[in-house]
């Protein structure tokens, strides 16, 4: 008998993760790369996440965004217990965190929604579940408000849920903390994939999909691949029960989709052509890529802009550079191959100094036109990002210092509020670590030993483990002067360090 849990995992954690596709700026830019209207984020916006997991985008994006009301869904008691704790501590009263089904939740009276995320959702619960989100969205998203929903899809999914299916059967018959039954499940896994036969043989891409689960946490392969209800969907099934609740297809939010052609052949292209209905562009879409998860965005009243309104719009965005200037790659790999990006170094120089306007940055950058622009920062991803405005720089900072002090003794949350962009950055745990001593007014070399030997941990040079105190702290010194001299410039620039 399931019980409340309803055949969800509910004894190991979900992993800590911001996803930057959630954020309002985020979704707003993808829009307007389609040409239709976003919601104005500038504006007092109500934002709801409906299985927010530990809550972290939920949190991050409330500190960003202080004239924003956010909910956030989850029934899983520890998540939500551990998200409030993250919040009171980041000074963030614009956050409600509830312990809710979707059935609870969908009982509350609140504001009209602009704004619903459901990321890893869909997928992963039952149909019942699907139909009681169709009505929270049916009666409390506002016209013109807009839902993210991110979900495996199919034909992508096909081939490769006898490996799920595999790690599904072997997981529950065995005995033990799901840790354990997991490491067996995937080590009983590995070992019929090296014998080579059946559909490990046959299948293209099977025993890759299975490696590339090492080094993936407990947490992540519990809830991606052990739930009782999992379903990979077609685009145009999801667009058709969405559709009950009055959405229109808006765009992905995946910005590289945006970018026709490096993602289908011209071939290709001609035939997506020839598809008038959206979702039958989209599903025949997948198939051509092989589409495995898709990132998708709906408006309940999609309105166009016309070509002269989608430019200005486009030309008083903001955006910034998310990654260190030396990290802008000028080419790209694509599903069509290698592609050149010639503005990519003449964008991230301008950017260097700041966030800037479009329309500024189309001003320095003059044989690069706007159209160009546009899809050398769809192609960089995540390189270069919108940014809002009215980030709070001060509640930003207060979300990082309550990070940094859990990451004293839980290295979980490896993304830091960076209040120049507004969205969250990965920083690594000794750079953290490093972060918090000088926060703390400590030495950083040996503060970081402290933890990490706490841990357990040591570290390696030259493929070697170092094993006294003194050569670990002499490593950490080597490595914070290395961070003080670059890393930190960098954090410093978009506002973590200080």
């Amino acid at each position: 008998m399931a019980g409340w849990t309803e055949g969800y995992v509910h004894d190991i954690a979900y992993a800590h993760s911001f996803y930057a596709e959630m954020a309002p700026a985020h979704l707003g830019f993808a829009l307007l790369l389609a040409g239709v209207r976003p919601p104005d984020p500038s504006e007092p916006f109500s934002y709801a996440e409906l299985g927010c997991g530990q809550g972290l985008t939920s949190n991050l994006l409330a500190g960003v965004h202080p004239h924003a009301r956010f909910e956030a869904v989850d029934f899983l008691p520890a998540h939500i217990a551990d998200a409030r704790d993250l919040a009171a501590k980041a000074g963030n009263t614009n956050t409600a965190f509830l312990e809710d089904s979707f059935a609870e939740y969908a009982e509350r009276d609140g504001p009209d929604l602009d704004i619903v995320a459901l990321h890893g959702v869909w997928t992963w619960v039952s149909a019942g579940n699907r139909r009681i989100l169709l009505d929270i969205l049916r009666r409390r998203l506002k016209p013109g408000g807009v839902v993210y929903v991110s979900y495996n899809c199919l034909p992508g999914w096909a081939a490769h849920t006898p490996l799920r299916k595999l790690l599904v059967e072997h997981t529950a018959s065995g005995a033990g903390p799901l840790p354990d039954r997991i490491g067996r499940a995937l080590g009983f896994a590995a070992r019929m994939a090296r014998l080579g036969e059946g559909w490990f043989d046959r299948v293209p891409g099977a025993l890759a999909h299975l490696e590339s689960l090492d080094g993936k946490s407990d947490g992540y392969i519990a809830h991606e691949y052990l739930n009782r209800d999992w379903t990979p969907f077609y685009h145009a099934d999801v667009a058709r029960e969405l559709a009950a609740a009055k959405l229109d297809y808006g765009t992905s939010a995946t910005l590289a989709d945006h970018v026709d052609d490096a993602m289908v052949s011209a071939e290709g292209l001609a035939l997506l052509n020839e598809a008038a209905d959206p979702a039958l562009r989209e599903t025949l879409r997948d198939y051509l890529t092989d589409q495995r998860f898709r990132r998708d965005v709906f408006v309940k009243g999609a309105l166009r802009l016309s070509p002269a309104e989608r430019e200005q719009r486009l030309r008083a965005l903001r955006v910034g550079l998310a990654v260190p200037r030396g990290e802008v790659p000028e080419r790209v790999s694509a599903p069509t191959g290698r592609i050149d990006l010639p503005a990519a170094a003449p964008l991230a120089e301008a950017l260097t100094g700041g966030p800037r306007t479009l329309d500024a940055l189309l001003a320095d950058l003059k044989t690069h036109g706007l159209e160009e622009v546009l899809r050398t920062i769809a192609l960089l991803g995540g390189a270069v990002v919108p940014v809002p405005e009215g980030i709070d720089a001060r509640r930003v900072a207060r979300f990082n210092a309550a990070v940094l002090e859990r990451n004293r003794f839980d290295p979980g949350i490896r993304q830091l509020a960076s209040p120049v962009l507004g969205t969250g950055v990965v920083v690594g745990l000794l750079e953290r670590l490093f972060l918090l001593a000088e926060a703390r007014g400590a030495e950083p070399p040996p503060f970081a030993w402290t933890v990490l030997r706490e841990r357990g941990k040591k570290l390696r040079r030259d493929g070697a483990e170092l094993q006294t105190d003194a050569e670990n702290v002499a490593e950490l010194a080597r490595l914070y002067e290395g961070f003080v001299g670059g890393q930190r410039e960098w954090l410093k620039g978009v506002g973590i360090a200080a």
